[in-house]
């Protein structure tokens, strides 16, 4: 906290604070629910709970400790990208992919985040479009986004 405002000014936060998300399994723990299913990817895990035990309210309270900052920009310079990246990929990621990504990202020494091309909604991604065209042999669909 004390250097939140330095952070702010600076528009950066060092990465070694990230690091340290990683180091103390609090990057595995912001998985909430999922925690359980990739323990086995880190040996960094929060330790005054079990990761079988972890559920949505450790999750809650492990953001909320790091929202006492007050600084918002600090709390989403470590959270956000993370919270909306990983999710998924931990969720619905083949097994190969998982385990060759995760790792690292879980222990702090890679970020991760979630980006969308949205031409026409700005951030609004609820009213992405998207259209599937049938080729002209009928075999095959053409995703395109609008």
């Amino acid at each position: 906290m004390p250097n939140v405002t330095e952070w702010e000014e600076a528009k950066e936060v060092p990465e070694s604070i990230y690091k340290q998300l990683g180091e103390r399994g609090y990057l595995a723990g912001l998985l909430g629910v999922e925690y359980s299913k990739i323990k086995h990817l880190t040996k960094n895990t929060v330790k005054s709970v079990q990761p079988e035990k972890w559920d949505l309210f450790h999750e809650v309270l492990l953001t909320d400790e790091i929202a006492r900052s007050g600084s918002g920009g600090f709390t989403w310079n470590l959270i956000a990208g993370f919270g909306i990246g990983a999710p998924p990929v931990v969720k619905h990621g083949k097994k190969a992919l998982i385990d060759r990504i995760m790792p690292d990202i879980l222990n702090g020494d890679k970020r991760i985040c979630l980006a969308i091309t949205e031409p026409d909604a700005g951030s609004d991604v609820a009213n992405l479009g998207c259209e599937a065209k049938l080729t002209e042999d009928g075999k095959h669909y053409i995703v395109n986004g609008m």
